[in-house]
């Protein structure tokens, strides 16, 4: 099995560094003239834009996430009603597909905003509740399996305990949707795999994580982590 290490160094600097213009009267009303609510300008015009996160591929996605996830997490300022729309629109278009969410979660569960809260921001738990349940519920689960299974893996003590960190930011997106009956099947069925019962469960899921195990070559001791960590979901 191997294991990919993704650091991204994302800044907004190269984008927005200019030459200084000094603000003449004429500059002034230039600018005024291309806002037309001549709103206050704000830390979340830096949001990647709906049709961004809508279209783009994985390894963009992780890019708009990596300017989402700061804002998520601000506590020196308190976001207008419209900027938390805003962050809501733009999270609900970027959870509408698997490449969305994937990159989002791939970068905000290791992120050191979300691993020193644990509350999850109210605007991620609403769009993350809004999502398609068939879509968000496997991929949410996987983000509890996978760091699970990577914390046994790992010899390094301390890759061991950002994995098992990981796994339990993940059970904190799980939890939000843990009485829908996608994440009670889905857990039963991993479960399930994890174990070798049968409890006459949905077969169908059943054989989608049987693959999904034996794809990553999980073995026992990756199982009988797995089957702990999902426990409280079944």
């Amino acid at each position: 099995m191997r294991s990919t290490i993704i650091t991204l160094f994302v800044s907004t600097l190269a984008r927005n560094a200019s030459a200084f213009i000094a603000p003449t009267p004429s500059l002034v009303g230039r600018i005024h003239r291309r806002l037309p609510s001549c709103r206050r300008l704000s830390q979340f015009d830096a949001l990647p834009t709906v049709n961004e996160v809508s279209s783009d591929d994985f390894m963009r996605q992780l890019g708009h996430a990596s300017q989402i996830i700061p804002l998520l997490h601000d506590n020196n300022h308190s976001p207008s009603e419209e900027d938390t729309e805003a962050m809501y629109q733009v999270l609900s278009k970027q959870f509408s597909h698997s490449d969305g969410i994937r990159g989002f979660f791939a970068v905000y569960l290791t992120s050191p905003e979300s691993l020193e809260v644990e509350e999850v921001p109210e605007v991620l738990t609403k769009a993350v509740r809004g999502a398609d349940a068939k879509v968000m519920v496997p991929l949410a689960c996987m983000n509890v399996i996978m760091p699970t299974a990577m914390s046994s893996l790992h010899t390094d003590p301390e890759l061991r305990e950002c994995a098992s960190k990981t796994a339990d930011n993940g059970k904190k997106i799980l939890r939000l949707i843990r009485h829908d009956n996608d994440v009670v099947s889905n857990c039963k069925a991993i479960s399930s795999v994890c174990t070798g019962e049968t409890d006459g469960g949905d077969e169908v899921l059943t054989k989608y994580w049987r693959q999904f195990f034996d794809n990553y070559k999980y073995g026992d001791e990756q199982r009988e982590g797995i089957a702990k960590a999902v426990a409280e979901f079944c």
